[in-house]
């Protein structure tokens, strides 16, 4: 029988894996745009998942600023008063998609969600 504990560290390990491939594929997808200079796509800081009540809320990424500006686009004056404008690249979007890891989040956490719930009936019934 799974028990609560087992199915919150399978949980964490299924998401730690998934935060390590979107981490690698959106560094991947940056560093494919071609607007930045190379480099820039080691600084992205840190890939993260949150939990709220042993079940996985959300997964997160931190950036520098331009990357999100690269994201969604900017227009505008720049700190020396000269206007840019740059096109959105939808680097975050591409990432997800190409590491396919809402896929498979989907279907592993919910394999695990299922062997939980069944464990609970079978318990129930044989009890």
């Amino acid at each position: 029988m799974t028990g609560i504990i087992d199915v919150l560290k399978q949980e964490r390990e299924i998401t730690s894996k998934a935060v390590k491939k979107l981490r690698a594929s959106v560094k991947n997808e940056v560093s494919k745009s071609g607007e930045t200079r190379s480099g820039n796509a080691v600084k992205i800081s840190n890939a993260g998942s949150r939990f709220k009540n042993n079940r996985l809320q959300r997964l997160t990424m931190s950036a520098p600023y331009y990357i999100f500006m690269q994201h969604h686009g900017f227009e505008g004056k720049k700190s020396n008063g000269i206007n840019q404008r740059l096109t959105a690249t939808n680097v975050f979007s591409k990432a997800i998609q190409s590491s396919n890891i809402m896929e498979t989040l989907a279907n592993e956490i919910s394999d695990v969600r299922l062997e939980q719930v069944s464990s609970i009936i079978n318990l129930q019934i044989n009890g």
